[in-house]
């Protein structure tokens, strides 16, 4: 009985010890928020050149790839806006907007309260606006005497136009406007800095009535939010 007891207590130490020894569970995978892409209308064509990026930002650079390094999170002064730098390239030769680097994780909703998440620095570069057709708008700036894209392409503009949020402005018809589309099943939003600035969802077209406080009707496009609409504050030719 002696022995049976001493077996058994052996082979109850030699279990304790496997099950001390045992590998710890993984850890849950971290809350990264993801890479936010950009949307497509039917009506126009995207470059599809993504860029690289940083623990908290993104920095754009010419003909350059993804590789995300991680997200993470921060206040919204962090998430949008830029650094008040003005547009430079690094001593990699990777070229910064205004601003600086780009945050590219998922940040603030760009909505009309955070001016759609478009910096000082922006423009837009539209073929033409006329009534009755729609145009993509794409947002550039300008360096070196050149306009750029926001992931980093060179552009060759016909028009280049300044803009602000229409706020609770009643817009006249026969008015030129951008706006950020909302053609699909989509969020109304982009939802980060990066989608907002590379995004072909801007669109540029004029306004035919207005017959509601917050809906615009666009000529050949239909209503549209009076949030989503943009006004043009000044026009440049390149």
């Amino acid at each position: 009985m002696v022995t049976l007891a001493c077996a058994i207590a052996a082979l109850a130490g030699c279990d304790k010890l496997r099950k001390k020894h045992e590998p710890d569970p993984e850890p849950v995978a971290s809350n990264e928020p993801p890479k936010s892409g950009h949307s497509v209308t039917h009506l126009k064509e995207d470059a599809a050149v993504a860029t690289g990026s940083s623990t908290t930002h993104v920095t754009p650079a010419t003909g350059g790839s993804a590789s995300t390094a991680g997200a993470g999170s921060g206040s919204a002064e962090h998430l949008v806006g830029g650094d008040g730098s003005p547009a430079h390239r690094g001593d990699d030769g990777r070229l910064h907007g205004p601003g600086g680097a780009v945050f590219m994780g998922r940040g603030v909703t760009c909505d009309a309260a955070h001016d759609h998440c478009l910096r000082d620095g922006v423009w837009f570069s539209v073929s033409n606006i006329q009534p009755g057709k729609l145009y993509r708008a794409l947002p550039v700036f300008e360096f070196e005497k050149k306009w750029w894209s926001w992931r980093g392409e060179p552009d060759e503009p016909v028009k280049l136009y300044k803009t602000q949020i229409a706020g609770n402005a009643r817009i006249a018809p026969g008015t030129s406007v951008i706006w950020f589309s909302n053609e699909n099943t989509g969020p109304k939003w982009a939802d980060s800095e990066y989608e907002a600035l590379t995004s072909s969802r801007w669109e540029a077209g004029v306004v035919e009535r207005q017959d509601s406080p917050t809906v615009v009707e666009i000529q050949g496009f239909g209503p549209t939010p009076l949030d989503t609409i943009r006004l043009i504050t000044e026009t440049r030719a390149p």
